[in-house]
């Protein structure tokens, strides 16, 4: 029998290809960025932007309020029957707006109301650009019109002005503020341009539609499992700066961004299949799930082994200062979530999402918060970095354990009921 290349294959390998190449500088551009801020920053003011760069991971996630996952899916299906986008599209921008000018408010009043923050207050609100860039760029449209290549292109540019501008503008621990400053700048451009680029697809009216009400609870659920998620991973640099200081947080980020950075290549797979499988019936979503769950998980291992093998040679080519040795045996064990997270993202962010098991979701992503908060506010005091990487590396094994547990049996009898 022949093999058919249909155009739902073609449009998935093509955005594929664009999201790869943008997955792929998330992964290089810490590399090089990274090492490049700790050098000319040192570790107390490099410390210092990653903790105010932690906060505004809250930010980013309530102003998101989910519709990265859910608006994507609604756009597909729309896409799919041939509906007008315009109404739908402008409540979102609209509401994304309200949010971004009411999260600035409450922003401002957090960092004036504690001394930990009003030290360095302008850090913190030079910072919030990212929120307000993020917040107006419509990456749900692009992804749910499979139009990937605006996502690239745009997220290139916001990059190369930010690099370029670290590179020439950031030399000495005094240049601190360019950070965040660079950094908002990079995303506001990024978000205006992209929304310019969705009017050639689009009207942006004047309108919230009553029906988005509806809307808005069925996101709701993803808000709050995603700011769990977030909650979960940052808590622990949050509360490591906020009892041991810049200086203990600059060497955890580090290890942690380069963890996290193994997450990018995943994303591509997860976020170029979601309209895809958006479309499909259950069953038909569980069999592509599991025909992916041997390859992110050999990828998923490879990725690990590279970090537990290699880590110690990277961190030595990549940082001057020979404080991170002191601790690469808690690097060694954090190499482990590039594994586990492969597969819990296969879980969290595709299948559940697509099938709108969000409550599902929720379940596995705040188990995994209130366990990383809990035990932080417990061990962190005392036992510093060593205590934030053994709990970021056990919580993520803890969250993988709960997705397949859920696909397997949960999910499994789910399909029944509905058959």
């Amino acid at each position: 029998m022949a093999f058919k290349f249909t155009s739902d294959k073609r449009a998935v390998v093509k955005n594929y290809f664009y999201v790869a190449t943008l997955q792929g500088l998330n992964f290089i551009l810490p590399l090089i960025i990274l090492p490049l801020l700790e050098q000319r920053l040192g570790l107390e003011k490099f410390g210092l932007v990653m903790f105010a760069q932690y906060l505004m991971s809250f930010f980013l996630v309530i102003s998101d309020f989910g519709f990265n996952i859910t608006a994507t899916r609604e756009v597909a299906i729309m896409r799919e029957n041939k509906q007008d986008y315009s109404d739908f599209f402008s409540s979102i921008i609209w509401f994304r707006s309200i949010m971004i000018t009411v999260l600035f408010v409450v922003l401002v009043g957090v960092v004036f109301s504690f001394e930990r923050f009003r030290e360095e207050w302008l850090v913190y609100l030079l910072s919030y650009g990212m929120v307000m860039g993020q917040a107006i760029f419509p990456v749900w449209f692009f992804q749910g019109i499979e139009k990937m290549q605006v996502i690239t292109i745009v997220n290139v540019i916001a990059k190369v002005i930010f690099t370029l501008s670290i590179l020439f503008f950031v030399s000495t621990p005094d240049d601190y503020m360019y950070v965040p400053a660079f950094n908002s700048l990079g995303f506001i451009v990024a978000g205006l341009l992209s929304l310019i680029l969705a009017l050639k697809h689009t009207r942006l009216k004047m309108v919230i539609i009553p029906e988005f009400k509806t809307f808005i609870k069925e996101s709701f659920a993803v808000t709050v499992s995603n700011i769990t998620s977030t909650a979960g991973l940052i808590s622990t640099g949050l509360i490591l700066g906020i009892f041991h200081g810049d200086k203990i947080v600059g060497i955890y980020s580090i290890f942690e961004k380069m963890i996290v950075a193994s997450k990018s290549v995943f994303m591509p797979i997860y976020q170029v299949l979601y309209p895809f499988i958006s479309r499909k019936a259950a069953g038909s979503m569980r069999d592509h799930i599991k025909k992916l769950i041997p390859y992110i998980a050999m990828i998923g291992l490879s990725l690990s082994c590279f970090f537990f093998f290699f880590g110690e040679f990277l961190l030595t080519l990549l940082f001057d200062n020979t404080v991170f040795l002191d601790y690469i045996w808690l690097f060694e064990i954090m190499t482990i979530v590039s594994f586990t997270s492969s597969l819990t993202m296969l879980y969290v962010t595709l299948y559940a999402p697509a099938r709108k098991l969000y409550n599902r979701r929720l379940q596995v992503l705040a188990t995994g918060a209130i366990i990383a908060i809990i035990s932080g506010l417990i061990f962190i005091p005392d036992h510093d970095i060593h205590a934030a990487a053994i709990i970021f590396t056990s919580v993520e094994v803890i969250m993988l354990s709960i997705s397949v547990y859920l696909f397997c049996f949960k999910d499994k009898n789910l399909d029944i009921k509905t058959t």
